[in-house]
């Protein structure tokens, strides 16, 4: 078991050691890729239409709208755009685009003012209508607007860019009210109205009516079955389920990379119409209220990704032959300071004198009989190897060999005497100062706890005479140590 664990740590380490050299491989791979290529910026690519699309939200703020409405309150909708530069700086972009959705609302305080007026609206067998605010509509929007990107200011921020766009769009809705629920009694189910309470509720009776008491809270089962342009109700009659909006959109571009962005916008469309709703002035004055003044207006706030499939590259990459670096002195990497071909870099003879036939590796003179002289200052030519010779390659003979072997140059060991000097040739070493480290206590030879002068020459003097087991770098610490007392 014990041999078992042992292996699986080696293969664990073993395992991690890889893992570090591959890392380490893919970083390096990284960096001389990185060195060898650039990115080079196209400066008038040809821009082709981008396609963009994605989900959103439509928010209502016409006459009926539900309480506490904010832009990310109400029902979904998804945009289709195509987007074309205009103008030769691009600042400027067309839009033509798309979108599917709806709006929907309901205001109680409407809803309670339709029930309560003295004389209600009838049907066709004169049964009184308690009608309500409640509507929603599916709503198409097509249309086209002009935007500009901020180019001007923001030309040098690449990651994101604000933007704005004004346009005109038809608009398309069918608004359909939620009047009644369907309710059974005595096992049959009958349509019934909503009632709208004083104490805020929405209950199946009629809070004046003899069966009040057995009213209970209904909510809204949002079948939306009357149609509100059709209904005529309040006196409206008919109206048109078309009209127009003019949208003003603002948001920003965040650049994912040269072909992707993600966009977040809000869009305010300000209606030419003001029936969206089911519900204008006419219809406000008919139960006692007046009317807010102006068209209805919606929103549409979304984000889209756009792709840019079709446009010229706006960057391409170059593979250069030698790296640029920063910082790098290239005079001093090309420099040849012997003229001889060979860079300095390279060169194992950086000062060979001019004119001089060098190799093309080393850039060294040649030495054709390889006698250590070079060829330019050889006097003897193909010198015999293994010849003795002078400064010139020339080989000496016997008697010139044995006089200078003859000289009396040499010392004998007993006249030196070593004596040391200052610390200048003392290694950067540190002592406990009063203690003796372990090694040289056998120098202390009278144990007095301090190294002498003499005990200090005996101990070099033994060295020398291969009679002790220092070393040549237990000499220097010796002599640090000397002087460190």
């Amino acid at each position: 078991m014990q041999l078992r664990g042992f292996y699986y740590k080696l293969l664990f380490t073993l395992f991690l050691s890889i893992l570090s050299i591959v890392s380490i491989a893919q970083e390096d791979d990284e960096y001389w890729k990185k060195l060898l290529t650039e990115e080079v910026e196209v400066e008038n690519p040809v821009y082709k239409p981008v396609i963009s699309l994605g989900p959103g939200v439509f928010s209502f703020f016409g006459d009926v709208k539900n309480s506490g409405t904010n832009i990310l309150d109400g029902r979904n909708g998804f945009k289709v755009n195509v987007s074309t530069f205009v103008g030769k700086k691009n600042h400027y972009k067309l839009n033509f685009f798309a979108i599917i959705g709806g709006i929907s609302g309901h205001d109680f305080n409407i809803s309670r003012s339709m029930q309560t007026i003295p004389v209600l609206p009838v049907d066709d067998v004169n049964n009184d209508i308690y009608s309500n605010s409640a509507f929603s509509t599916d709503l198409y929007q097509f249309g086209i607007n002009f935007e500009y990107g901020f180019g001007h200011l923001f030309k040098d921020t690449k990651s994101f860019r604000p933007f704005i766009s004004i346009g005109f769009s038809p608009i398309f809705f069918s608004p359909k009210g939620d009047l009644t629920f369907s309710k059974t009694e005595g096992g049959v189910t009958v349509p019934s109205y909503y009632y709208f309470w004083s104490d805020g509720t929405v209950r199946d009776f009629n809070e004046l009516g003899i069966d009040a008491w057995r009213a209970k809270i209904t909510p809204f089962d949002r079948d939306y079955e009357t149609d509100l342009s059709k209904a005529n109700i309040f006196g409206r009659g008919s109206f048109s389920q078309n009209s127009f909006a003019i949208p003003l959109e603002v948001g920003f571009d965040f650049f994912l990379s040269n072909r992707v962005s993600l966009r977040v916008a809000t869009t305010v469309n300000y209606a030419l119409t003001d029936v969206m709703d089911g519900y204008d002035s006419k219809v406000a004055e008919s139960i006692g209220l007046k009317g807010k003044g102006y068209n209805d207006i919606f929103t549409f706030t979304h984000f889209s990704m756009s792709f840019d499939l079709f446009s010229e590259a706006k960057t391409y990459t170059i593979e250069k032959m030698f790296a640029d670096l920063d910082n790098f002195d290239y005079e001093v990497l090309l420099a040849d300071q012997d003229n001889d071909g060979v860079l300095d870099v390279m060169d194992l003879c950086p000062d060979s004198p001019n004119g001089v036939r060098v190799d093309s590796i080393s850039g060294c003179p040649f030495d054709s009989d390889l006698d250590g002289v070079y060829d330019y200052i050889d006097e003897e030519a193909n010198t015999p190897s293994g010849a003795t010779i002078d400064s010139k390659g020339v080989q000496l003979p016997d008697d010139k060999i044995a006089e200078m072997f003859d000289q009396k140059n040499a010392v004998l060991r007993k006249e030196i005497k070593v004596v040391p000097v200052a610390p200048i040739w003392t290694r950067s070493i540190t002592f406990t100062p009063g203690v003796i480290p372990d090694k040289f206590k056998g120098v202390d030879t009278d144990g007095d706890g301090y190294i002498s002068f003499p005990e200090l020459l005996r101990s070099v003097d033994e060295y020398f005479d291969e009679k002790n087991n220092f070393k040549t770098e237990d000499i220097y610490d010796l002599n640090s140590f000397f002087f460190s007392q």
